[in-house]
């Protein structure tokens, strides 16, 4: 049984995607960011959220730099997947 798919379903599974992308690329950015400035990660630990957060903090703080801005950005990033799922999941299930 095939559904066509409406314009509020799509934006939402936009939304979702756009979400995503947004957390992983981000996530690359910050990690390309702390190598340059010499800050050693775990590469394997690098997916787990708060690890990259919690390094750039400690650079943050042994270079005197307000880290606020990017922690916020960085935890409404993952708040943004989290709420984008609870509304795209349900669809998904649906279907």
């Amino acid at each position: 049984m095939q559904s066509e798919l409406n314009l509020g379903e799509a934006a939402i599974y936009v939304w979702f995607v756009l979400a995503i992308l947004t957390e992983v690329m981000s996530s690359f950015v910050l990690w390309m960011w702390l190598r340059r400035h010499g800050v050693k990660l775990v590469f394997g630990l690098t997916g787990i959220p708060g690890y990259s957060e919690r390094a750039y903090l400690g650079w943050c703080k042994a270079h005197e730099h307000s880290g606020t801005t990017v922690l916020w950005l960085r935890a409404l990033s993952i708040l943004n997947v989290i709420a984008a799922a609870i509304v795209t999941i349900p669809l998904l299930i649906a279907k």
